[in-house]
């Protein structure tokens, strides 16, 4: 599969560590990335409002947003946009919350096949 552009990506996550390797979870994909990091949902809408990503990677426990409040409002203003939550707060009333705003849902630590599915790429 050769794509015309690469899909950006918007890594958000307060954890440096945990953007990390999520980062190099997804450079071993075969697809052409481009990586946008965010330390908090703030900082995150305030790329977006520079930058389009097609897909966001989001931490539920942040500072001052949570996940879920941020994918609220990614839904509302890029629809279209991807969603995975990637949590180490596996709860089914997260999970439910999740699933109500069209998220994926990937416990962290993430796999690599979970990250390939959720990014439909064919291994």
């Amino acid at each position: 599969m050769t794509q015309a552009k690469a899909m950006t990506v918007l890594l958000v996550d307060d954890s440096r560590v945990a953007r990390l390797s999520l980062m190099r979870q997804l450079q071993s994909l075969p697809l052409s990335l481009d990586i946008l990091e965010a330390a908090s949902a703030d900082d995150a809408l305030a790329l977006m409002q520079e930058r389009q990503a097609d897909v966001a990677l989001i931490d539920f426990n942040m500072p001052g947003r949570d996940g879920i409040e941020l994918a609220g409002l990614f839904r509302q203003s890029h629809p279209q946009m991807k969603l995975a939550l990637v949590t180490a707060n596996i709860q089914d009333a997260l999970v439910k919350r999740a699933r109500e705003l069209d998220m994926t849902f990937l416990a962290k630590p993430a796999s690599l096949e979970g990250l390939a599915r959720f990014l439909e790429v064919a291994e």
